[in-house]
């Protein structure tokens, strides 16, 4: 609508004179119908240099804080989003923005005044109402704000921080458009600069700062910004660390005690998520000072009051109230401490201290030890750093491996030390220690257990242990003369198991056991003859696994299956041929299979025709398609093998394949 005469202006600011006048008396419904509210829209929108002139700015600024204050609910929100509330909120804003930046000190008061009501009604506009955030975007209003949130009256006092950082949150909620504005007028970086504040007072607007930076972190956009502010991971785990530590000093009164908590949830699930998301910002804390502040957010969250407001969404009636918490904090700790960039951590006398002091203070079931363990096992990724472990400090090896490996109390503790044991076995220094220290005989308990990472980690320990000085003692864990012994349990749980991970694994170990009993037993001196004397006596099943892995796992894991042909040819050599040969039948062959559950990861293989072992052993030695050379040369050695070890079987249907359809192919 376009004002064209001086007594139509007159008349209507007179309306917006009343109206503000009529607000306090009038009902809400009065006050935003449209008889009473169109007027003075019609106001604000054609007659914008009035209604911010130096003899009406404090009234407009009322105005707005009316506005602001019968925008609460819900209903009335949606009611004045089909007016031009949106717009005419727009258009002052980008005004007042301009004019702060030009008026002179003594007049500022009146502006920034103006400023919070026009921000808190925007605020309050958006909350929860997706036509007044369209509206707003439609008029760069979240542009407008993300600059706003540098002005030094925004970083410098908490009234107008909280009212600009409230509007910013609530426009971006729910909203992409909104978002994307506000992130390219770099609202992220204003978040970040309103973090660094040492003022006490400004650590109010934190909460509404933290849920916005949570929001605008949830663009697409925002792993931009990641790169933009190359410490913005630092700043926040620095803001956290500030709010840990004025909580537990009891310095704040309990509003501000309150106000911090809020902040604190808020501040640390947004970190949380954007080191899950981005390697870079991981990498920004991979500094000493930034892991010991983790580990000082870790002891806060642990022994942090049970009935706090902020932590009642425990995830289940079994779980602390913090668990849930503690649980991400350790897993910050774990992902940082996994990046390569941390590596050089563990030099630091600090955060050895720190990891090393926490396993050996705390107990076994504490998340402060069971992270320290998981960091340390991320550290032991390199040969240094795991003979200096274990050199410099057996006694916490030791307790790793009686107390932690072989609890049956915490499956996470168990899991821990599994993963950093297994990676110590990767030095070959390190294996006699270990074998000293019982670490074979702690991983052999473990093949059974139902714990998947357990299990697979003990399988790994006992396969590193079996290459070096440990091996004989290895294979005496191993093997002995009952169906009950840890090598039985082995093959029952490949035999069982419908996981790949451990059937591949486990096969893996039982040809490494096959290969240090049969073969290399000479290199140990006759010290392992009573061990193949036990392995022949139990009338263990070791050809099955074996080819099942050759068939199974041949074409995604060459490497798996050359190490299983070469444990067939051994166990042809030494008296085993019958059995291999008798799985050359197809009908013998097919038993092997239906024990073996289909899960939904091989559903797509199952789709094809599964191979018999012959074919398998065919295409091998004929090199028909993508065929390792080495396995194709390993098939050959065990066919050889077979024909001169069955020389003397009587004829049976698997002994008739080998000689007619496999042996011609040599």
């Amino acid at each position: 609508m376009v004002v064209s005469t001086k007594v139509q202006r007159e008349q209507i600011a007179s309306a917006a004179t009343r109206w503000l006048t009529q607000a306090e008396k009038q009902t809400v419904e009065e006050a935003v119908s449209s008889a009473s509210l169109n007027p003075l829209l019609i106001y604000l929108t054609t007659q914008p240099d009035h209604a911010l002139s130096t003899s009406h700015i404090v009234n407009t600024a009322k105005t707005f804080k009316a506005l602001a204050d019968i925008s609460r609910s819900l209903e009335i929100r949606k009611q004045l989003a089909q007016t031009d509330l949106a717009l005419a909120s727009s258009s002052l804003l980008q005004r007042t923005e301009q004019e702060l930046s030009k008026v002179p000190n003594e007049q500022r008061a009146e502006w920034v005044f103006l400023l919070v009501q026009l921000l808190r009604s925007i605020c309050n506009q958006s909350a929860d109402c997706d036509e007044a955030r369209a509206k707003l975007c439609e008029s760069e209003a979240p542009a407008c704000i993300g600059r706003i949130l540098w002005l030094d009256e925004v970083q410098g006092d908490a009234v107008v921080a909280q009212a600009a950082f409230a509007a910013a949150l609530n426009v971006a909620l729910d909203n992409a458009d909104c978002a994307q504005l506000l992130i390219q007028a770099d609202a992220i970086g204003a978040c970040l600069n309103m973090l660094r504040v040492e003022k006490i007072q400004l650590k109010q607007a934190w909460p509404a700062c933290s849920m916005g930076l949570d929001t605008l972190c949830e663009h697409e956009q925002a792993m931009a910004a990641f790169e933009q502010h190359p410490q913005m991971a630092q700043t926040m785990l620095q803001s956290l660390y500030d709010i840990v530590q004025l909580l537990e000093s009891n310095t704040a009164d309990d509003d501000v005690a309150g106000v911090l908590r809020g902040a604190r949830r808020t501040l640390f699930w947004c970190l949380s998520e954007i080191l899950e998301k981005s390697s870079q910002a991981r990498q920004q804390l991979c500094l000493a000072e930034d892991l010991l502040k983790m580990f000082a957010v870790l002891k806060h969250y642990s022994s942090a009051d049970q009935n706090e407001e902020e932590e009642e969404e425990s995830a289940s009636a079994n779980d602390s109230p913090n668990s849930r918490t503690i649980d991400a904090v350790s897993r910050m700790l774990v992902g940082v401490t996994g990046e390569d960039h941390a590596l050089a951590l563990f030099d630091n006398r600090q955060v050895q201290s720190q990891l090393l002091d926490t396993i050996r203070t705390y107990p076994v079931k504490s998340p402060l030890a069971t992270t320290a363990v998981l960091c340390l096992g991320n550290f032991a990724r390199t040969d240094t750093h795991c003979e200096q472990l274990v050199s410099e400090h057996s006694d916490l090896v030791k307790q790793l491996v009686h107390n932690w490996l072989t609890s049956a109390a915490d499956v996470r503790a168990r899991h821990a030390a599994s993963g950093l044991l297994k990676n110590l076995c990767l030095p070959l220094p390190n294996r006699t220690m270990l074998a000293s220290l019982g670490l074979p005989e702690a991983a052999a308990s473990a093949i059974d257990t139902a714990v998947v990472p357990v299990q697979a980690n003990a399988i790994g320990i006992l396969r590193h242990l079996l290459s070096g000085p440990a091996a004989a003692e290895t294979v005496r864990c191993l093997v002995d003369s009952s169906a009950s012994s840890a090598f039985g349990k082995l093959l029952e749980t490949v035999r069982t198991t419908d996981i790949d991970a451990i059937r591949c694994e486990g096969t893996r170990l039982v040809a490494a056991t096959v290969k240090r009993i049969y073969v290399r037993r000479d290199n140990l001196g006759d010290s392992l003859q009573d061990v193949q004397a036990a392995m022949d006596s139990a009338g263990f099943d070791l050809v099955a696994p074996l080819v099942r892995l050759v068939v199974l796992d041949g074409q995604r894991h060459p490497l798996l299956q050359q190490e299983a042909l070469v444990a067939l040819s051994i166990l042809a050599a030494a008296g085993r041929a019958s059995d291999i040969v008798r799985l050359l039948d197809p009908t013998d062959c097919a038993e092997l299979f239906p024990s073996l559950p289909s899960d939904a990861s091989s559903e797509e293989e199952s789709s094809e025709p599964q191979l018999a072992f012959v074919e398998v052993l065919k295409k091998l030695v004929r090199q028909d398609g993508p065929v390792w050379p080495q396995s194709a040369l390993q098939a050959k050695s065990l066919v050889a093998q077979l024909q001169a070890a069955t020389k003397d079987l009587a004829v049976s249907n698997g002994l008739s394949i080998l000689r007619s359809d496999i042996v011609p192919l040599l």
